[in-house]
């Protein structure tokens, strides 16, 4: 049997390591690399964040995300970004683009735009029929130039077709062709 003192050495110092397994497993490593998909995981939106900025890249963020808040979130601790001028208190959605650039009066200026329709497709992020150009439409399945030009002219001569159900009002276009893109909108 082992001396009293012993065991409590033995008990102090296997608590001891078991804490410090514990904590080591629990506080996350910092990664220098590129940006990914953030930790959220919940409902959001998905952007891309591009420019003079530490971690450029693609986010996904919680809903009513604005621009101020994503370039923060990627700009080092303890840089100053006041000096930033543009839409920063606009709100994302799915498919922005964020892009902080230089100026020549030392300010860093945002600008928003969109992604293109490839990008979107493969981020999963839906696509509106009307906001499509005619060689975003080449990229869908089963939509030719032909029908890209016919659905661009249909849509500049009749309006906005709304939803992706509009699109049947173009000749070339039928319900098996609708469902096959349908996933994109």
């Amino acid at each position: 049997m082992m001396p009293r003192g012993q065991r409590l050495a033995l008990w102090c110092l296997a608590l001891l390591l078991t804490l410090t397994l514990y904590m080591k497993g629990r506080s996350p490593a910092h990664q220098a690399g590129g940006a990914a998909f953030s930790r959220y995981t919940g409902q959001g939106i998905t952007v891309r964040l591009a420019g003079k900025l530490r971690h450029p890249g693609v986010y996904r963020l919680p809903p009513g995300t604005d621009v101020a808040t994503a370039i923060k979130m990627t700009v080092p601790a303890g840089e100053e970004t006041a000096s930033v001028t543009g839409p920063a208190t606009r709100k994302l959605a799915s498919g922005d683009v964020v892009t902080l650039g230089g100026s020549s009066g030392g300010k860093g200026v945002i600008s928003v735009t969109k992604m293109g329709a490839k990008e979107r497709m493969l981020l999963k992020i839906p696509l509106h029929p009307d906001l499509l150009q005619e060689e975003e439409w080449d990229l869908l399945p089963g939509i030719g130039p032909a029908l890209s030009r016919r659905i661009v002219a249909d849509r500049q001569e009749n309006g906005a077709f709304g939803a992706v159900d509009g699109l049947l009002r173009v000749p070339g276009i039928e319900a098996g062709k609708l469902a096959a893109i349908r996933k994109y909108f």
